[in-house]
């Protein structure tokens, strides 16, 4: 059985054991305007946007809407500005399994840049349980959720990298876009979508997640008779609040949202606990990611449930995936130090020798520092047959590597 290296995934599905709602429109952020226009990054498969926190510090934050709420990754943000607390909450990660305990804030001052300062409650976890910045290269401080988004129209344009947050009473949808049905749970988007793995059509119900950098996640024991693809691998599927997600990997054979139709899609297949599917009601049969979600014009009106596509040049391109079998840890106070964290078996990066912990200085002709993490990750997903050469660092002494990449999913 071959393994796979893949890129994060979703990041916080939450449960609230106590209050930790805001009774917010949305429109506070609009400031008596019709729309506010903000740009974003976009990131090895993640929207970041610029957020000034408690009215002083300048973060980075995910625009995530896979997650109901706002959160903080960095307590000591909050200890520094002497914001306090008035809850303790549950949360449950990704995973469905480990749940911590969170604190709350009421009423924090934050803003996006280019728009008024606002109050929003913020939960905030006690420790950085999820570490993305070693998995995306990059500062990561928290997250905008659903909480901070509802009451207003989200266009999110990946092709400008633009944001525009619109006031849903002055909106209206350019003739250019279809139309879609969404539910809105928690303030989370879903919708249903007709899926064929191998033999078998289902319709499932999708969340809609900016948060997640892939392009399907099907939750594989809540679909009577779900068929596991032929050809699959086991892979680290992201990262959730206890640790690494496992699961398997391999090729969706089609995927259509409504006229927009998918084939052979790269998907990851997630078993929920059996105990966690019986105490919670989890309205998803999957998510649908932003390697999916990026090759649209996407606006989501959390008022009318409606979501609005326009497909960009991307549309029809074929799903990327790694072929050398590792996974990539940014390290060192800047984030450009690089190191491998994992070797999956039998996989090209295995049979050249390469082994966790060894530190990358230099990849081909040119130095790392020549990289980021989203150039060394694209590099990897290159063309089958395409040569790779390393000069790695291990236990003080050079070592010099080459492999060929390989289709992971052929036998």
């Amino acid at each position: 059985m071959n393994y796979i290296k893949t890129i994060i995934c979703c990041l916080f599905a939450l449960a609230i054991c106590s209050s930790a709602s805001a009774q917010y429109s949305g429109l506070d952020l609009l400031d008596g305007d019709d729309k506010k226009e903000i740009k974003f990054e976009y990131v090895n498969g993640f929207t970041i946007v610029k957020v000034i926190y408690g009215g002083i510090l300048y973060m980075d934050f995910l625009l995530d809407t896979g997650a109901s709420h706002n959160i903080l990754f960095k307590k000591n943000a909050n200890d520094l500005l002497g914001i306090t607390y008035t809850d303790t909450i549950i949360i449950g990660g990704a995973d469905l399994d480990l749940e911590l305990r969170a604190l709350v804030s009421r009423n924090v001052p934050i803003m996006l840049e280019g728009t008024k300062i606002i109050l929003r409650d913020i939960i905030v976890l006690q420790e950085d349980y999820l570490d993305l910045e070693k998995l995306l290269g990059r500062r990561i401080d928290g997250i905008i959720g659903g909480d901070f988004l509802k009451g207003l129209v989200v266009d999110l344009n990946f092709k400008n990298k633009e944001l525009t947050l619109h006031n849903p009473e002055r909106f209206k949808p350019n003739k250019k876009f279809s139309s879609h049905d969404i539910d809105l749970i928690n303030y989370k988007p879903y919708l249903k979508s007709i899926t064929r793995i191998e033999d078998k059509v289902d319709t499932l119900n999708y969340l809609l997640d900016t948060g997640a950098s892939l392009a399907l996640l099907i939750h594989s024991n809540k679909i009577e008779g779900f068929q596991m693809p032929k050809n699959v691998i086991i892979g680290n599927l992201g990262k959730g609040l206890g640790g690494d997600i496992s699961g398997f990997i391999g090729i969706t054979k089609n995927m259509k949202m409504d006229q927009y139709e998918f084939n052979n899609i790269i998907s990851s297949f997630q078993a929920i606990d059996s105990f966690i599917l019986a105490r919670r009601e989890i309205a998803r049969d999957g998510i649908i990611g932003n390697v999916i979600l990026s090759r649209f014009h996407v606006i989501i009106d959390y008022v009318n449930e409606k979501l609005y596509l326009k497909p960009n040049t991307k549309l029809s391109k074929e799903f990327a995936f790694d072929k050398s079998g590792l996974l990539i840890y940014a390290l060192g106070s800047e984030l450009d130090q690089y190191f491998v964290k994992t070797v999956y078996p039998n996989t090209p990066a295995e049979a050249a020798g390469v082994k966790p912990g060894d530190k990358i200085l230099k990849i081909g002709f040119w130095p790392i520092m020549f990289y980021d993490l989203q150039k060394i990750t694209k590099l990897l997903q290159g063309k089958s047959g395409k040569t790779i050469k390393m000069k790695l660092l291990r236990n003080g002494e050079e070592i010099k590597v080459k492999f060929k990449l390989k289709n992971l999913f052929e036998e």
